[in-house]
């Protein structure tokens, strides 16, 4: 049985499902399989697919008759999985050679650890960079973060088939997006998770990808489950304070001087309860870090709050106590930063 299955879903994918192809065949870790499911494609991804499998063994495709979407399409492709691990790629991304090499090396150094992410260059569609990812995070940064985001990219994910030991995880298909976030949760329910510092793939944004399509859905889906984390890990006053941030980080509301108010109330709350209960000062710093950068992310960007001078002076003084962490956020990350500030379409 192969150690590693390659999973990929791929509908019409034509346009960068050959650089893709090419660089799973390129890793220096070859005891994989690779299985694909293609999801019913009308343009040339079949042809592509049957002539990458005529030369490479390891590859395995599944078609669906019928388009089922991402979700019930890798579920399938999870069915059929043989290896001990799974990693995950989509088809407009690209593994750089060490991925398959880095993620097991550590899941057989860490027998401990259920999943990992990584680091990504994230490339647009000519193939230029366009930012770095950011910095290696521990399981206890991991279930901070699980309120509001996953720990990577979804081409990132590399889990054990069986987290628990016996029964093979699975996508939950009430998700037709966020179904990466969702499935991450569950993982680091099940034993701890981190990601790596290294860049492992190269993560491609462009107009067709799913997360752009469907921004709205995303978020609305992000936000039920990150308040379903919160509420496990936070003490239940704590966690429903949080609702007036959850709204603007979820597109749900609009920034006011009295949003800002209970927004920062909420996230106040969390960090004194969170920098109690850090192992360490650097997770205390870390903590006040991204709390800073998530209040700017919902309140200036999410929440509109750049086009109301108004909420940006409730921002400023309200939230002032946040300003030195938010300048250290923006000084460690300022390419997502001034993506952020440009601000993001309402969905």
């Amino acid at each position: 049985m192969p150690t590693i299955t390659v999973l990929m879903g791929v509908h019409n994918g034509e346009a960068f499902l050959a650089e893709t192809l090419e660089s799973v065949a390129a890793q220096t870790f070859s005891d994989y399989e690779f299985v694909i499911v293609d999801d019913a494609s009308s343009d040339g991804t079949p042809a592509l697919l049957a002539f990458a499998a005529e030369n490479d063994p390891r590859i395995r495709i599944i078609t669906n008759d019928t388009n089922l979407g991402l979700t019930r399409s890798l579920n399938r492709g999870l069915e059929a999985a043989r290896g001990e691990f799974i990693a995950r790629i989509d088809a407009d991304d690209v593994c750089l050679p060490d991925r398959l090499a880095t993620q097991h090396a550590h899941m057989q150094a860490q027998p401990q650890d259920v999943g990992i992410t990584a680091n990504f260059e994230m490339i647009d569609g000519e193939g230029r960079v366009l930012r770095r990812g950011g910095e290696p995070l521990d399981d206890w940064q991991v279930r901070w973060l699980l309120g509001w985001n996953p720990p990577g990219p979804h081409p990132t994910f590399f889990f054990r088939r069986c987290p628990d030991g016996t029964n093979p995880i699975r996508y939950d298909e009430g998700f037709r997006t966020a179904q990466d976030f969702d499935l991450w949760s569950r993982l680091a329910a099940l034993g701890p998770t981190r990601r790596l510092p290294d860049a492992l793939i190269r993560y491609r944004r462009h107009a067709g990808a799913i997360t752009h399509s469907r921004r709205h859905e995303q978020a609305q889906n992000c936000a039920a489950i990150g308040r379903r984390n919160l509420a496990a890990r936070l003490p239940q006053e704590i966690a429903q304070g949080l609702e007036p941030l959850i709204a603007l980080f979820s597109y749900n509301a609009k920034a006011t001087p009295a949003t800002v108010r209970a927004a920062i109330a909420g996230a106040d709350a969390m960090v004194a309860h969170d920098c109690a209960s850090a192992p360490s000062a650097a997770h205390r710093g870390w903590v006040r870090k991204m709390t800073a950068g998530l209040l700017a992310d919902a309140i200036l960007s999410r929440g509109a709050g750049l086009s109301s001078p108004a909420a940006i002076a409730a921002f400023v003084w309200l939230g002032r106590a946040h300003l030195p962490h938010l300048a250290r956020a923006v000084a460690g990350d300022p390419g997502t930063a001034i993506k952020s500030l440009r601000g993001r379409k309402r969905g």
